[in-house]
């Protein structure tokens, strides 16, 4: 698809199939909720949480909140873990 001529409709199709690959090589991906999903994408950069926080509008102790949860679903206990499980991303 070229980009130029993509509208919103072609974007939630890209992303739906994305999202569809992402799940079959990590299907415990599944597990989290979009606003995780959200986080965990964060977590795969260099961001602080305080970072991440300001980045999606939340407070600290909210990205702080998600980590525990994501660590929980996904069987880790650092971000470390998810840097290395998730370097492929």
């Amino acid at each position: 698809m070229d980009k130029e001529k993509m509208n919103y409709f072609d974007y939630l199709t890209l992303a739906e199939k994305e999202y569809s690959i992402l799940l079959k090589k990590h299907p415990e991906l599944e597990k989290l909720s979009k606003r995780e999903l959200e986080v965990f994408s964060k977590l795969l950069s260099d961001k602080t949480q305080a970072e991440i926080a300001e980045e999606l509008f939340i407070t600290s102790s909210s990205v702080h909140f998600h980590c525990k949860n994501i660590y929980k679903k996904l069987g880790i206990t650092s971000r470390m873990q998810i840097l290395i499980r998730y370097k492929d991303l």
